[in-house]
């Protein structure tokens, strides 16, 4: 299977229209405010937290000032994450490309995986920054709940 020149700028193309799309519609969620314990509607959200818990959520506690910093956050983390993922997913997409191929070569197939790990690390990177810098505009009394769903994930989706 032969890749046109064309194939790879529009394939990218198309993925970093799609979240964008996506989003627009309301049909999807960017997903970094559920990182944080909180869905999309987490500033009006109004159920209360479970189990042994007794203080309100730190998303429930924000001042106004508060809340358009965490926005303004949230925002620039999405921007520094939309290309780094649409990236990824053609990157993952070339690798399946390059071994469904006669003949493939691992050498090109591993050299493509540590240009995919190296992706990964940024993202992981930009959210663990986002993490502290979320608790930097935090009182420390919100820091409790938010820090118990920040130890509660398994790890940054």
């Amino acid at each position: 299977m032969k890749i046109s020149r064309f194939m790879i700028p529009f394939t990218m193309f198309a993925v970093l229209l799609m979240p964008g799309a996506a989003l627009a519609e309301g049909g999807m969620s960017s997903g970094h405010h559920d990182m944080h314990g909180m869905k999309a509607e987490s500033h009006q959200q109004k159920s209360p937290m479970k189990g042994h818990h007794f203080t309100a959520g730190w998303a429930q506690t924000l001042t106004d000032e508060q809340k358009k910093s965490v926005d303004r956050m949230h925002l620039e983390l999405d921007r520094k994450q939309l290309v780094l993922k649409a990236q990824a997913e053609l990157m993952e997409k070339e690798i399946n490309v390059l071994t469904a191929q006669d003949n493939a070569d691992m050498k090109v197939i591993l050299s493509k995986i540590d240009d995919l790990m190296a992706i990964n690390g940024k993202i992981m990177a930009a959210r663990y920054a986002h993490i502290v810098e979320m608790r930097a505009v935090l009182t420390p009394d919100q820091r409790i709940s938010y820090d118990m769903a920040v130890l509660k994930r398994s790890g940054i989706k």
